[in-house]
């Protein structure tokens, strides 16, 4: 189900996909190193502590989880390892790179990414021909920018399959590949939520878009040619508050018929991206 404004997401669900992760990293030991928070939930981890005065985010009903494994390693005990934690907390497979739990209600996804080029983009890669494990995870452009672009956070929660409180360290992706990924997933589905998503981490991170800005140009992915790429579509989406990216961050946000609010947000859109491209000297 798509959902393309702000009261279709809410602290509860978001609470339990964050459960649904520490869950999931608990115990894959060492192979925690190759996995890597992106989508919906790591905006939180991202910005960190909010400026004074500042939203919190909507939150997420999905958990979106970079799988970094080279298209020549020789083992798929990560998959194995991942596909086991889920079904002892009672996910069960939507196909091998989705899949689903209900908590309490609330219908949870949890979603494996992946980049290679041994399959098309928007397809999915299983690694050794699923060998071993009924896992995947889909092909999506930009997913390994976050293996080398990451930030380390701890983070604390109730385990869903009863095994009571666990801290788990999380990789998650950085600012500039973030944005990125945000950025290539509004222009392949041109979802409302993408848009606030890039928008409010720009927004929020640090003391603001200039902070983000500056955070991008220290990147070690600042020169990579598919980020470079990926920021002049993202000037070219955002350069007018007529375009799409600003409409779609304003729909999100904005109640419906109130214009003024919507046409505010759709200039803040516009100024926040101008001030971190500037800043990064992209």
């Amino acid at each position: 189900m798509s959902r393309q404004h702000q009261s279709d997401y809410d602290e509860e669900t978001t609470a339990r996909c964050e459960r649904a992760l520490v869950t999931l990293l608990g115990d894959i030991g060492p192979w925690s190193g190759r996995v890597y928070l992106a989508g919906g939930l790591a905006p939180r981890y991202i910005v960190g502590s909010l400026p004074e005065g500042a939203r919190p985010h909507v939150g997420t009903t999905d958990v979106d989880l970079v799988i970094g494994l080279a298209v020549e390693d020789e083992s798929d005990e990560a998959y194995r390892t991942l596909e086991n934690n889920l079904k002892k907390a009672g996910f069960r497979a939507q196909n091998s790179f989705r899949w689903s739990k209900d908590v309490q209600g609330a219908t949870i996804i949890v979603e494996f990414l992946c980049e290679t080029d041994q399959v098309e983009a928007g397809r999915i890669f299983r690694p050794k021909q699923g060998t071993g494990s009924g896992l995947g995870a889909f092909n999506v452009r930009g997913a390994q920018l976050a293996t080398g672009d990451y930030i380390v956070r701890e983070i604390e929660a109730d385990r869903l399959d009863d095994g009571g409180r666990s801290r788990v360290s999380v990789r998650v992706a950085n600012i500039l590949a973030y944005t990125v990924l945000k950025i290539l997933a509004f222009q392949d589905r041109h979802e409302n939520k993408d848009s606030y998503d890039l928008v409010y981490c720009l927004l929020n991170f640090g003391d603001g878009p200039k902070d983000a800005g500056h955070a991008a140009a220290q990147s070690p992915i600042h020169a990579d040619a598919q980020v470079r790429d990926a920021l002049r579509m993202l000037a070219e989406r955002f350069s007018s508050v007529d375009n799409d990216g600003p409409h779609a961050y304003a729909a999100f946000l904005a109640e419906d018929g109130d214009a003024d609010e919507a046409a505010r947000l759709r200039q803040e859109a516009v100024t926040v991206v101008r001030t971190f491209l500037t800043a990064a000297n992209l």
